[in-house]
């Protein structure tokens, strides 16, 4: 089942937010069951977007990923190994062999990916990086990882936990990003290699709310 038919859009993230206060009270997002329904819906949709069929153990990975980190921790270069180790069951290590991409800048040499994320994890680091916004943060996760393609697989998976992360340590709620997204999320990540992050931003903040709507489908079934 497409992950479309799981959330149904409400008017506004304000009238969701009250419906689900509601229901479950000020600390919905804390909820268990709810949070839960993010994740599936998060692991889902990734999933369709790397077109990979949402069998009971590609799920299962996907959900190993999402728990192998802790939330609150800051990016490092070792939770991107971590990630793809649970997605792809192999043991961690970056690839060894150059690669090449049509349109965008080339990925970054095989010599040279863990100088080029222990970059991004510096940048990271920095106090300026602090006062983005939950969707600037994710985007510029996602645009370096997909930029440096650090892994022979998987890259597009871990580099959406990497931004999922950011935005979750920024303050936001976790982006479910779904396959109707692809185009829309190919020509963003385009425009971020060109240093224009602000329609991958964009559609992280609005895939953001769709936690809220699969909160709320949680609650009719």
């Amino acid at each position: 089942m497409a992950v479309e038919r799981l959330i149904r859009l409400a008017p506004s993230a304000a009238l969701k937010e009250k419906r689900l206060r509601e229901t479950r009270g000020d600390a919905f997002d804390r909820d268990p069951a709810l949070r839960d329904a993010v994740l599936d819906a998060q692991a889902a949709g990734s999933l369709e977007l790397a077109a990979i069929d949402p069998a009971p153990e590609a799920l299962d990975a996907m959900r190993r990923a999402q728990r192998a980190v802790e939330p609150g921790a800051p990016f490092a270069v070792g939770a991107l190994l971590t990630w793809h180790g649970a997605l792809t069951g192999r043991p961690a290590g970056f690839r060894r062999v150059d690669r090449t991409r049509e349109g965008g800048p080339p990925p970054a040499p095989a010599p040279f990916i863990e100088s080029r994320l222990a970059t991004l994890e510096q940048w990271l680091g920095a106090e300026s990086v602090r006062d983005l916004s939950p969707g600037a943060a994710g985007a510029l996760v996602m645009a370096r990882v997909i930029e440096v393609l650090p892994f022979d697989d998987a890259n597009g998976r871990v580099a959406r936990l990497a931004a999922s992360h950011a935005v979750a340590r920024a303050g936001g709620r976790l982006p479910v990003l779904v396959g109707a997204d692809r185009a829309r999320l190919e020509d963003a990540l385009r425009a971020a290699f060109a240093l224009h992050t602000e329609p991958l931003a964009r559609l992280l903040d609005e895939a953001s709310e769709r936690a809220l709507d699969a909160m709320l489908a949680a609650l009719t079934r």
